[in-house]
């Protein structure tokens, strides 16, 4: 798994690619909560290019936005695969989290400025 950071605004953007499995989540929910405890508040997780998830990457991202949450923050991700989507949909992910199609449209879920083109 790689992460890529970046910033555009107020709103950080993570972009997680290859696998997110029990493997590669231990370092992926570290990285993660370690910027929401460093002050991070607006967090897109574009996964464009994250072909697998498994159980232990979906509980990062439950952790990270229930971090976020009273915190007045919000996790927005982006660009799921069709098959990482489907298995979103079929634990009930989508109706919990934030999921849109692409990196545009959840920077403007958190309120952000669109990519330029």
């Amino acid at each position: 798994m790689q992460i890529k950071e970046s910033k555009q605004g107020e709103v950080l953007i993570l972009t997680i690619s290859e696998h997110l499995d029990s493997a590669t989540s231990t370092v992926f929910e570290s990285r993660l909560l370690g910027l929401v405890d460093r002050g991070e508040r607006k967090i897109v997780i574009d996964c464009g290019s994250l072909e697998y998830v498994n159980s232990a990457g979906l509980k990062v991202f439950l952790l990270a936005a229930k971090r976020l949450e009273p915190l007045g923050g919000k996790l927005v991700l982006c660009a799921l695969a069709p098959s990482v989507l489907m298995i979103f949909e079929m634990i009930g992910f989508t109706r919990i989290m934030k999921i849109v199609p692409s990196l545009d449209d959840a920077l403007k879920a958190l309120g952000g400025e669109a990519t330029p083109a």
